[in-house]
């Protein structure tokens, strides 16, 4: 327990300097990176298995966990050398904001670095992979192409499921599931030079990265090219580590002006996605939009969410009490299907309902500016529901990502394929009332995908009587 204890030094180190605004936040700030070398490198708890970081990336402690405190806690510098009046490697003391707005600025990256020591240790201590691999793909099965069989079969279920009223959810975790199985199917060709599943499967991907470019969400791009980086990293370390750094930040340059002006222009209605995307895409590669001034208007106050929990945190518990259990009950509301619920409150409207009555946004306005998880934690009881709910955050990760490598062969199918597809809200959390859901139909649904691979036969017990983490 006491190297789970040095998880948290950062924030309490940070709440001692509390008076000192740009220290304590840099404290915090830098307390992440604390964190992550403490947790990645075995220190306070060895990497299940025994295997490096390069064999555990899709598990929660991976990318789950990277991806969370990275864009949670790490990506505020940017925010905060706004406030400092800087505009990149330039300098303006008569930008600086107010001692008040630092001190708020600050206060929220503790609860940032709190969080992230919180959901480190939750994914730390539930993270027992002990029956890892329990079930498996039938080994004479060629998994290259059955995987290639299987995204066609989520696909196709998935696009079913459309005409079905109260099955959204699950007709949009196969379509996930139909995408991460494409991306290995395409990864186990390459490592096996299977030119022929290659050739098909390029192709597959290349449709899948020209469809996230269509849908006018940054993530949705930024998924796919990670994705396929992830699965082939243990194989080709070396390439993987050139170009997949010098790829992602060509996108992280070029996607927030391009998908600016591909909203402008298709979320209107005026026009196509194919004609929005082909001009946001020639006029932000031929320089006709100002890409340093949009990206630091995107680095500062949309790549990082800490200007919102500001607003939250000038208005609780200052001038309105602390949520207590109520945004947790909105969450259990979620879980119930509309179909069953004819009179089902709209999530939304709840949510949103925080947003107005804190001042994070006017009802006038058309914004969704609805609390990340972090925030409604920090809503219902402060500094100790951060501790709590984000202690629960990590480990129902851990326990979605053991319960997937139980059932579904280990490490790469189980993590890699399913925990990936169907657990993805762990990447960056959500408001409660849009977080419990999918959890639930997570789990459903990997419950349905086992039941029918013992049915159909493409599951079967390892024959190793103690199965170890893969």
């Amino acid at each position: 327990m006491v190297r789970y204890g040095l998880l948290f030094l950062p924030y309490a180190l940070a709440a001692l300097l509390q008076s000192a605004p740009t220290a304590s936040y840099l404290v915090a700030w830098g307390g992440s990176f604390w964190i992550f070398y403490l947790t990645l490198s075995g220190t306070v708890r060895p990497l299940p298995g025994g295997e490096s970081l390069a064999h555990q990336l899709f598990r929660p402690i991976g990318v789950t966990h990277l991806v969370f405190a990275g864009y949670t806690a790490v990506t505020s510098i940017f925010h905060f050398l706004d406030l400092h009046g800087y505009y990149y490697f330039s300098h303006n003391a008569f930008a600086e904001a107010s001692r008040s707005q630092l001190l708020l600025t600050a206060e929220a990256q503790r609860y940032y670095v709190l969080a992230h020591a919180a959901v480190a240790t939750g994914i730390l201590v539930f993270a027992n992979y002990k029956r890892s691999g329990e079930w498996r793909l039938r080994p004479d099965i060629d998994r290259p192409r059955f995987m290639l069989y299987f995204a066609g079969g989520m696909l196709g279920f998935s696009q079913a499921l459309k005409f079905l009223p109260g099955l959204g959810q699950v007709q949009g975790k196969l379509a996930v599931l139909a995408l991460v199985a494409s991306v290995l199917s395409l990864a186990l060709s390459i490592v096996k030079r299977r030119s022929g599943l290659v050739a098909i499967n390029t192709v597959i991907y290349g449709l899948n990265l020209v469809g996230a470019f269509l849908s006018g969400w940054k993530e949705e791009v930024l998924v796919v090219f990670l994705l396929l980086g992830i699965f082939l990293y243990p194989f080709y370390k070396r390439a993987v580590t050139v170009l997949a750094p010098a790829g992602l930040i060509a996108l992280l340059v070029l996607l927030p002006t391009y998908n600016g002006l591909f909203r402008q222009l298709n979320w209107s209605g005026q026009v196509s996605a194919q004609q929005a995307a082909e001009v946001a895409l020639n006029r932000t590669l031929e320089g006709k939009v100002n890409l340093a001034q949009q990206n630091w208007g995107f680095l500062t106050s949309r790549f990082s969410e800490i200007g919102l929990f500001v607003e939250y945190l000038d208005d609780v518990p200052e001038r309105r009490p602390y949520y207590g259990l109520e945004i947790a009950q909105n969450g259990i509301v979620g879980v119930v299907p509309s179909v069953f619920w004819p009179g089902k409150p709209s999530l939304e409207r709840l949510a949103m309902e925080r947003v107005y009555e804190n001042g994070a946004a006017s009802r006038s306005s058309d914004v969704s500016a609805k609390p990340q998880f972090v925030v409604d934690a920090f809503l219902s009881f402060g500094a100790l529901g951060v501790l709590l709910w984000c202690f629960l955050f990590g480990a129902l990760a851990s326990l979605a990502s053991r319960l997937a490598e139980r059932w579904f062969g280990g490490y790469l199918l189980g993590s890699g394929l399913v925990y990936t597809a169907l657990f993805r809200i762990f990447w960056r959390g959500a408001a409660f009332e849009f977080f419990f859901n999918p959890i639930f139909w997570s789990f459903m649904v990997m419950g349905a995908l086992f039941v029918a691979g013992r049915m159909t036969g493409y599951l079967v017990r390892a024959p190793q009587e103690k199965p170890v983490a893969a």
